[in-house]
């Protein structure tokens, strides 16, 4: 079978099962290019492999993301009797060391949103209302930022006090509860919005610039980098964290401290907040839980107590 051909029907598997996949088909789709669509998929030599694998720069983690992506096609293949061998070399690069995300302490988190009206006074078009809505939602409901830009008004039902998240990384769509705050928050900018006499139905982006137009996650980021700046938050050079993203595991961490502190049963909650996170999976959840000195110490307090109930029992 040829890859025009038998790539199509991978990527239709891996998104009937659920998947986003949209990563995997931009990369399939560049592979198909570099190998020729026309190419029979037991055809398929280690050089071109080689090749594409070395594309888009020499980074040890776009080179195995490719090369995963890769492996799970030709597992596909060979499972379909498309091909009795595999191109791919044996093994992906070791990688030096994992991705660690950002915790934001609440001070720092205070920094942030008192920087957003001293920072600059032009946004891009992005008024600091929005900006400091945006920032809460995503550190106060732990969404993705994709999540909070594709926002429409009737997502935000301000009566029932939910979200309702479409369109998600998995292709589902969930509905999570707001706190008051979070929620009187969102209010007073939906009528900020509605004031500015931009038209705003249901079908209107909830998150817009002020001339009305929808918010795109890429000017969001860059004005959090600006503000993340002003507020003397991370390194000013060099990679690109703390990221915005980051709010989102900060609330994650926050979140399973609050529990500890309050003395609640965490193992039953997290799967709540893998829920809520809107992941498929508890371990893709505890992904987020970077253990912080914080979260460790409310850990071992917790654990400490636990020990002193068994023993005092036992007396």
């Amino acid at each position: 079978m040829r890859l025009c051909t038998a790539i199509p029907k991978y990527v239709a598997v891996k998104r009937t099962s659920g998947m986003a996949f949209v990563n995997g088909a931009y990369f399939l789709r560049v592979f198909t290019r570099i190998a020729g669509g026309r190419t029979s998929v037991s055809k398929v030599c280690p050089d071109v492999v080689q090749t594409f694998l070395n594309s888009h720069g020499s980074g040890t983690r776009t080179w195995n993301e490719k090369y995963h992506i890769l492996r799970g096609f030709w597992t596909f293949a060979i499972e379909r009797g498309y091909t009795d061998r595999c191109p791919l070399p044996a093994w992906p690069r070791k990688e030096v060391k994992n991705f660690t995300p950002y915790i934001y302490t609440h001070e720092e988190l205070k920094r942030l949103l008192g920087g957003i009206k001293t920072c600059q006074s032009k946004w891009c078009l992005l008024e600091p209302i929005s900006v400091r809505a945006m920032l809460l939602l995503l550190y106060g409901a732990g969404l993705r930022i994709s999540e909070a830009t594709r926002l429409t008004c009737s997502d935000v039902d301000f009566s029932e006090v939910t979200l309702t998240i479409r369109g998600t990384k998995f292709h589902k769509t969930r509905r999570i509860a707001l706190n008051p705050q979070l929620c009187r928050v969102l209010r007073e900018y939906d009528e900020n919005r509605r004031q500015s006499g931009h038209e705003r139905d249901d079908t209107s982006p909830f998150f817009t610039y002020n001339n009305g137009g929808i918010v795109s996650r890429g000017a969001l980021e860059v004005v959090f980098r600006n503000l993340r700046h002003h507020a003397g938050i991370g390194p000013t050079t060099g990679r690109k964290q703390p990221r915005i993203h980051d709010l989102r595991h900060t609330f994650a961490v926050h979140r399973v401290i609050a529990w500890y502190r309050n003395g609640l049963d965490v193992q039953h909650l997290l799967p709540g907040l893998s829920t809520h996170l809107g992941h498929t999976d508890l371990a893709s959840t505890q992904v987020y839980l970077t253990m912080t000195p914080e979260l460790l110490a409310e850990a071992s307090l917790r654990f400490e107590r636990y020990v002193g109930e068994v023993v005092h029992g036992e007396a």
